[in-house]
């Protein structure tokens, strides 16, 4: 739990800090989504609603979508 939220924070400043390194936006942005990919199968195997999948979701097609913008 606290490695996967340590992971979440740096890989958040390693998005912000490729606004002045834009090499460093890609690989955070494709690492913020396989955590998210792992947070919404977490999401389903728990049978958690749509409402609490959201969230995890939104940030997965937010992170791909940087990703593939950003390469």
């Amino acid at each position: 739990m606290y490695a996967v939220g340590t992971l979440k924070v740096a890989l958040a400043a390693l998005l912000i800090v490729g606004t002045w390194i834009p090499g460093l936006v890609q690989p955070a942005a494709i690492g913020m989504a396989v955590l998210m990919i792992g947070a919404i199968s977490m999401h389903i195997k728990v049978k958690d609603s749509l409402k609490k999948t959201l969230p995890s979701l939104t940030l997965l097609v937010l992170s791909l979508l940087v990703a593939i913008l950003s390469g």
